[in-house]
This record gives structure tokens, sequence and C-alpha cells, in this order.
């Protein structure tokens, strides 16, 4: 079954530009896509100019370890706000080998049935994550004793919310364009 449900009438919905896009419009769905955009380039290109400061430093006889950890946090914060950014663009795996093979309905109810499952999983991401971030709050990184890792679990929930809200308005637009063909 697809990860990501069929694209077009019964898909992610009219809000959506062509294939990979940034969602068009106004409101907070929107705004959010593109303080998304920015959090993951700046976090990207800090983990970038770490890694090749870690790296540089260590080449020379001075390896700087809180380089690395500073990488680490960025980097699972890209991962996740950048999953997101690939779900609300429809930039995720998508295997619609079966799903295609079915009448336009069907499809339909499968795209439904994909958001729906996909929901109740984030959801319990969500609350995993936020037990995760609970467990790893005495633990600090080695080169940054001040900077818990926490703030690094904390990336599991928050991105999951984001994909979950992202989930619940594509699952509206499925249903919308649903009503919309059996009118």
């Amino acid at each position: 079954m697809s990860t990501t449900p069929p694209r077009g009438p019964h898909g992610a919905g009219a809000e959506e530009t062509d294939e990979g896009a940034a969602p068009v419009g106004r409101g907070f769905y929107h705004a959010l896509d593109r303080v998304e955009v920015r959090v993951a380039q700046v976090f990207l290109v800090l983990m970038t100019v770490l890694v090749l400061v870690s790296a540089i430093a260590r080449t020379a006889g001075s390896p700087v370890s809180w380089a690395v950890d500073l990488a680490t946090f960025a980097f699972a914060w890209t991962v996740f706000v950048s999953a997101d950014i690939a779900l609300r663009r429809d930039k995720m795996v998508n295997i619609g080998i079966l799903a295609e093979r079915f009448p336009a309905g069907v499809q339909r109810g499968l795209a439904v049935l994909n958001w729906v499952l996909i929901i109740v999983f984030l959801a319990a991401m969500v609350v995993t994550g936020l037990q995760l971030v609970q467990t790893t709050s005495d633990r600090s990184f080695s080169g940054l004793p001040w900077l818990s890792y926490s703030w690094v679990t904390l990336a599991v929930p928050v991105g999951c919310l984001l994909m979950l809200y992202t989930s619940c308005h594509k699952l509206r637009g499925v249903v919308r364009a649903q009503r919309e063909v059996t009118r």
C-alpha cells in the first residue's frame, strides 16, 4: 500500500502546486512550511560547518569534541523538521503499485485508511518521544556538559507533532476531495 496517498482529486488537495513544490496560500499551514524550511536550512548549514571545523581541528592536532556534539544536535533537528517538509510536499516514499490497480473510489478509501494509520503511528511517536525526553534529561554531552541530551531527543516528539499536523491537514484534503467526487 502507498505510504503517500495519490495526488489529484483524491490526493493531497488543491493547495499543492506542482509535484514537490511548497504549498501555496496563506495561513498557519503555509507559514509553518516557510519556517520549517528556514530552520532546516540553518541546522543543515550549522551541522556542515561544525563537522568541517571538527575535521580541520582534529587534523591540526587540536580536536574539538563540542563541535561533534553540536553537529549531532543539529542533525537530529534537521532530520525531523525535514521529514515534515518532505511529507508536506509529497516527497515521501510512495509505493502505489497495488493501490493503483483499484478503482478510484477504492483508492480514495485506501488513502483515508493510510492517513489514519500514519496519524495513529505519529501520535504514538509523540508520546514515546516525550518519554524519551524525560529519560535523557540527566544525560549531557561530554563536550558540552551544560547541554542536556534531552534537547536532541526533543526533536523526535516535535518532528512527529509537526508531521501529525501535516497528516491531519492531508487527511482533511483527501476527505474534502472525496466529498466533492461523491456530490
